[in-house]
């Protein structure tokens, strides 16, 4: 005997003084108040409610026994939170129709435990799901760590004990208000490693939406944070001559490359002496982390002329799975760390003897700006280079990702159109 008729008496019973015109009964509130944490009470005449702030809930379940299955579920079967009373009271109508028309489904209509919408249960799943593609070289190695990093400092402090289905657009709200100050160093975090959170914070609930946890309605509105453009300085070919001169020689070779080439020092530490060929190389590995991949940062194989500057330092060729770069008597490949300590302590020295020379001002760039960014622009502003020709030479998906390079256009134009209303002036002056 099913308990449908039980399920009926909820519609008639303790319905004279309420304002609904039926029962409370089959019906429960879920959480808890965000101001007490104490459970919600319920009243005949106001609904749910926590007596003492008197906020009210914002998700509901329905709870009934048929045929000795407890039917407990917060959401419509289509996967729509239960955010009212009338929704929760709509669906237990809905499921009062189908029991009395005998085509009631129990599998359908029971719900996923409540630990299954647990924040922390499903974030650490989520990073694992990462960690799988990553493992099959399906996500960068940089990536990944960083989102458990991410996952511990910022998110679990936060959300680790509430239900995604209690986290809306509000709780975001305030989750990025205390961002700023959340980082464990005590030091305030920058708008884009902010919106580096946000933006992990983001794909996580869209991964929910796509596992059918929750409904797409029930996905929180992720603030958006505007980070300022960077400015990144660049150098002439000149100055990274005088920098080479600060380089041990053992090292010429990689930064030569660097320098003429423009490639990313992350494709330059992984290439190997199959990707060299005649005057052509062609880019089709990177490290990420320590880890190299058998890919680049944008997925794609490109190839790029090698420079007769670049031709002339390339080490004798070994075999095709040795490194074209390497260093020390055991001949390992570069590092991010050592390229960097390489680089900065040229830097150093250079701007030790712009002090010797009674200079006041300082070098301030980095390994990426100096060879990358530098070439691009020196490429583009000085050269005429197209920046569709950049935009393959780099392999950016993007052709807004090469606009940066035009920044100083504008500047070296001007800077040469003075120079002639100089000479125009000078040779006006001569003839007077």
């Amino acid at each position: 005997m099913t308990n449908s008729r039980c399920i009926s008496q909820n519609f008639t019973q303790d319905n004279q003084n309420n304002p609904w015109g039926f029962s409370l009964r089959g019906i429960r509130a879920e959480g808890r108040c965000p101001k007490c944490k104490g459970r919600f009470k319920k009243d005949i005449n106001k609904g749910f409610l926590c007596t003492t702030c008197l906020t009210r809930p914002e998700r509901f379940l329905i709870d009934f026994w048929y045929e000795g299955e407890r039917i407990r579920r917060g959401t419509t079967l289509d996967g729509r939170t239960l955010r009212s009373f009338v929704d929760a009271n709509a669906l237990l109508r809905q499921a009062e129709n189908e029991i009395e028309a005998k085509r009631f489904d129990v599998t359908k209509w029971k719900a996923k435990e409540q630990k299954e919408f647990n924040f922390k249960t499903l974030v650490m799943q989520w990073y694992e799901d990462k960690k799988d593609l990553m493992e099959n070289n399906e996500r960068a190695p940089s990536y990944v760590p960083i989102l458990l990093t991410y996952i511990e400092h910022y998110f679990l402090p936060f959300f680790g004990h509430m239900d995604v289905r209690d986290i809306r657009t509000t709780t975001i709200k305030t989750f990025k208000k205390q961002l700023v100050n959340m980082s464990p160093k005590s030091k305030k975090l920058s708008l884009k490693y902010q919106k580096n959170i946000l933006d992990a914070l983001n794909h996580f609930f869209e991964c929910l939406v796509n596992d059918d946890i929750i409904a797409i309605n029930d996905k929180p509105k992720i603030p958006h944070i505007k980070v300022p453009e960077h400015a990144f300085n660049v150098i002439s070919p000149e100055i990274q001559s005088i920098l080479l001169g600060y380089i041990s020689k053992e090292h010429h070779a990689i930064f030569t490359f660097l320098f003429n080439q423009g490639c990313r020092p992350s494709e330059a530490r992984a290439l190997k002496w199959d990707c060299i060929e005649d005057d052509v190389v062609t880019y089709k590995r990177t490290w990420s982390r320590r880890m190299l991949k058998e890919t680049t940062k944008t997925d794609s194989i490109r190839k790029n002329l090698l420079f007769d500057e670049t031709l002339s330092i390339l080490p004798n060729r070994r075999f095709p799975s040795d490194f074209v770069f390497s260093h020390g008597k055991k001949k390992q490949p570069y590092s991010a760390d050592l390229l960097n300590r390489l680089f900065n302590k040229a830097v150093q020295k250079f701007n030790e003897k712009l002090e010797e020379g009674g200079e006041t001002i300082r070098l301030e760039i980095t390994l990426y700006e100096a060879t990358k960014h530098s070439f691009g622009t020196y490429m583009h502003n000085k050269l005429g280079v197209t920046l569709e020709i950049l935009q393959k030479h780099f392999g950016h998906v993007k052709i807004e990702t090469v606009l940066k390079y035009t920044k100083l256009q504008a500047v070296d134009t001007f800077r040469e159109i003075q120079e002639k209303r100089k000479k125009v002036v000078s040779i006006r002056e001569n003839i007077k």
